[in-house]
């Protein structure tokens, strides 16, 4: 089952990720990048997930794949890994693009990650935020820009549920419905 969680900067996606993970699954685990902060004490991960740092030598796509195959397949609907967030990965992957090799590097991830998350089995949910560019924005953001926006669509079009949040508010937009 795929879950996306998306919204703007601050809009409560982490908040509402854990606090929705935690209902659906026994145990989880909580993948962040090295770089993330820790969590305000009102939102602490609740006990039953492991957090997981994701650290420079390592990438996304092999960790995700690593957890994938490793795992117990008849107790994959019972964990939940969280992705929190593809936008923060993404980001720092296109932040080290400087040549054309680079960018190939970075496209040959993205389609290695697109892979492992499509062929994921069992619960996934994956924190992303809303894409929007400046106004005059470099061809480094534009190639960020855009390619965090379609990650963003095949996943959506892929998700059993998607959440958007506005101001702490979850709306549900799962296949041509909305739910508050």
């Amino acid at each position: 089952m795929l879950i996306m969680v998306t919204g703007g900067v601050s809009s409560g996606k982490t908040q509402f990720a854990l606090s929705y993970a935690s209902t659906l699954a026994r145990e989880g685990i909580y993948i962040t990048d090295e770089y993330a902060k820790p969590l305000p004490e009102k939102m602490r991960a609740p006990s039953k997930l492991r957090r997981v740092h994701i650290s420079s030598h390592q990438t996304l796509p092999d960790t995700l794949d690593h957890i994938n195959r490793e795992s117990n397949l008849f107790r994959a609907d019972r964990r939940i890994v969280i992705i929190d967030s593809l936008t923060s990965w993404m980001m720092s992957e296109w932040r080290n693009c400087w040549n054309s090799a680079d960018q190939a590097r970075i496209i040959a991830r993205l389609e290695k990650l697109k892979e492992v998350i499509l062929s994921y089995q069992g619960l996934l949910l994956i924190i992303t935020n809303e894409m929007q560019g400046s106004f005059h924005p470099s061809e480094e953001e534009k190639q960020f820009i855009s390619s965090m926006a379609e990650m963003n669509r095949i996943i959506a079009v892929r998700s059993d549920q998607v959440f958007q949040l506005t101001s702490g508010i979850a709306s549900e937009i799962s296949r041509n419905k909305i739910r508050y």
